[in-house]
This record gives structure tokens, sequence and C-alpha cells, in this order.
């Protein structure tokens, strides 16, 4: 007599969102810690992560650890800077014009 299969287990939409919160949040590993924590299969959670933000695993732009996450704030605050230096090279421009007037 053949085995009966297991009936899969569903998840809400609300168990997922937990668990791939607690992957981003944990970084590199949070992937394997999830598995043992959540008792969720890799394949899985791979299949969410895919469907959740169309990013391939293992892909640079998952966001997933913490160093990228501080990396792309950095070239935030890079481009933030450069902006504002160029304001404030157009306001010392505008300065110069006013003063040579008087």
């Amino acid at each position: 007599m053949a085995k009966a299969k297991k009936k899969a287990k569903r998840y809400s939409a609300a168990q997922k969102k937990e668990i791939l919160d607690f992957i981003n949040k944990e970084g590199r590993g949070g992937q394997t810690k999830a598995v043992t924590k959540f008792k969720v299969t890799a394949a899985t959670i791979a299949s969410w992560r895919r469907k959740e933000g169309g990013i391939p695993i293992g892909s640079k732009g998952s966001g997933g650890s913490k160093e990228l996450r501080a990396i792309e704030e950095l070239a935030s605050l890079l481009k933030e800077i450069s902006a504002t230096e160029a304001h404030l090279a157009k306001l010392k421009k505008s300065y110069k014009k006013a003063k040579a007037k008087l």
C-alpha cells in the first residue's frame, strides 16, 4: 500500500511577512536561521523571496546583508553631499556677484 502524501502547510500573508522580515533583519545566514526557527523549507522561503521582491536569491540587490545596506546608505549620503556642495558653490557665486555691485 502506498504512503499517503502529507498535506502542504499554508502560511498566511502575516506569517510570510514575519519570516521574510526576520531574514532581512538577520542579514547573511538569515534564511538558514529562519528554516530552523520557523520550520519552513528553504525552497519555500526562496519562492516567497522571489515573489516578494522580484529579486533572485543570492543576488547583490537582495538588500539582505547589513554591509550592503550600509553601502547603499553611504552612496545615498554621498549623492546628497554632492548636491549640497553644488548648491553651495552656486550660492557663493551669487554672493560674489552681489558683493561686486557694492
